[in-house]
């Protein structure tokens, strides 16, 4: 995978009023995070948005240049906020690595192929979009694919039969169901016995700070 690089500066005012005008100048507040401390950096919105073009990634690791650091910090995203209305990031929580040092975070699920038991009617359930995993930071990967060409109608993937992921250790309960293919009746019957909700409405993710 290609090394991420971004620039980011130290900053020293906090608080909502200063988050505003860093937003107002075009950067993004963040803090870092390390085994309990935290450090107060800032982001140019216009050169993360040029590598998190719209999903933002929890998987990836990014190398953080700061001035006066005398290396690249090796960081992930662990949360973030964005406006509900216009989508842009308004805050952004890193989590500093080390090589030694295993990390939990989540990783998308992401599938390939056509289903057998599609092609015979059959309705294919991605039920897990992304599971918590935990590993050393040069095993983490940005997406895990799994492969359902050979699935049959009433067949299903769990987290124990997720192979070829190197020393990746799934968090999750193995029997988790990640991915199924249903029969036509079934998808039926579990539709009517679902009770009717209320629309919600899909807030921001995390609550974000302004520090």
């Amino acid at each position: 995978m290609e090394k991420l690089v971004l620039n980011a500066e130290m900053r020293s005012e906090k608080g909502k009023n200063a988050c505003s005008r860093l937003r107002s100048s075009g950067f993004i507040p963040a803090t870092m995070y390390s085994h309990g401390k935290a450090e107060s950096i800032k982001l140019q919105q216009r050169e993360f948005s040029g590598i998190f073009k719209g999903h933002i990634s929890e998987s990836v690791l990014i190398n953080l240049v700061i001035p006066g650091s005398g290396a690249e910090v090796p960081v992930f995203v662990k949360d973030y906020q964005r406006d509900p209305v216009t989508g842009r990031v308004l805050h952004l929580d890193f989590y500093k690595v080390t090589a030694d040092e295993k990390i939990r975070t989540n990783v998308a699920v992401e599938i390939t192929g056509t289903a057998t038991g599609v092609r015979k009617g059959g309705i294919l359930e991605h039920i897990e979009r992304e599971l918590e995993i935990e590993c050393l930071p040069g095993d983490l990967r940005e997406k895990i694919v799994l492969d359902v060409t050979n699935l049959e109608i009433g067949e299903s993937i769990h987290v124990k039969d997720i192979k070829g992921v190197g020393e990746i250790h799934f968090l999750a309960d193995p029997e988790r169901v990640v991915v199924a293919v249903l029969s036509p009746s079934k998808v039926k019957e579990e539709a009517a016995a679902e009770p009717v909700e209320a629309a919600g409405t899909e807030g921001e993710k995390g609550a974000g700070s302004e520090s």
